[in-house]
């Protein structure tokens, strides 16, 4: 029951100048944000800064996906990604900077160990980078049914890329290149970071005042959650089967994956809220248009 479930301020910071975007979650004493006023900042629990990289990108920031602990990726409405890496004296430093890949804004990147990124733009098309040796190869291009690709899925271990937008998710198949698109659902996502694996079989999506549960096997909404806001981050505790959302509201929806009941917490920032992870101390961090960071103990 999430009738006794509570969320707890820790603690609270405002360092950057404009909204914070989402986190990079490295280890318990390192998380990265990334926000609008262009730069990016490492430091820890406790907000001790360790580096601030002013103007990284030349617009705003708007996703940040980790390799590994020593290497990230972001991208940005200048059209760019660039990549990351951690010298000897544990600053990060720009590894490569790949220009104007996409027609248009970036909105999600998923950096993989393998040294490919994928990218998803304002632009309808989804790319796929071979990165070696600080040079970059464009392999694959998927146009998204003329949709604006606001978040996208790894699932691996299916060799599915799911994307979601304005109008439609996309579920494609890596392994038939000629035709990937395998089908399509009516879903909306406006948010980055509000498409998220539940499960192995479910995903969920924020959306247009409600959240979407989707079934990967069958590929078709199982069901659909009324939310008072525009969900733009969502972020699963896949241990405690809940996951909550954020988006165009001061609150946070607290939702059970299982029996899919619901609890709202009230004006947990000034405004919007952009960003919410799950720090490795098990801890929630959560980042607002108030241009704030919050870290939030959550017990059911």
């Amino acid at each position: 029951m999430l009738a006794n479930a509570k969320l707890s301020l820790i603690t609270k910071v405002i360092v950057n100048k404009d909204s914070v975007n989402t986190f990079g979650v490295v280890s318990c004493n390192e998380i990265i944000s990334i926000s609008s006023d262009k730069s990016i900042i490492v430091f820890d629990q406790l907000f001790h800064i360790f580096q601030k990289i002013e103007k990284a990108h030349e617009r705003i920031i708007f996703d940040i996906s980790l390799k590994d602990k020593n290497n990230f990726a972001t991208c940005s409405g200048d059209k760019s990604i660039k990549t990351w890496q951690k010298s000897e004296n544990g600053k990060y430093k720009l590894n490569l900077s790949i220009n104007n890949i996409h027609e248009d804004e970036i909105y999600k990147i998923i950096y993989l160990k393998d040294n490919t990124i994928i990218s998803g733009s304002k632009d309808n098309k989804i790319k796929i980078l071979n990165l070696n040796n600080n040079e970059y190869h464009c392999s694959i291009v998927i146009d998204n049914q003329n949709d604006i690709v606001f978040s996208l899925l790894h699932l691996e271990e299916k060799n599915l890329l799911i994307s979601s937008g304005m109008n439609f998710m996309n579920f494609y198949n890596l392994k038939n290149l000629t035709n990937p698109l395998i089908t399509k659902i009516e879903a909306y996502c406006d948010g980055k970071n509000a498409l998220q694996k539940i499960d192995d079989k479910r995903i969920v999506v924020g959306g247009r005042y409600y959240i979407q549960i989707i079934s990967i096997e069958e590929k078709k909404i199982i069901k659909e959650i009324k939310n008072h806001f525009l969900v733009w981050a969502i972020c699963v505790i896949k241990e405690k089967k809940i996951y909550l959302c954020g988006g165009t509201s001061p609150d946070i929806t607290l939702i059970n994956s299982d029996n899919y009941e619901k609890i709202n917490f009230i004006n947990c920032h000034k405004v919007y809220i952009r960003g919410i992870s799950l720090l490795k101390s098990g801890k929630i961090i959560t980042g607002s248009t108030d241009n704030s960071s919050k870290i939030w103990e959550l017990t059911l």
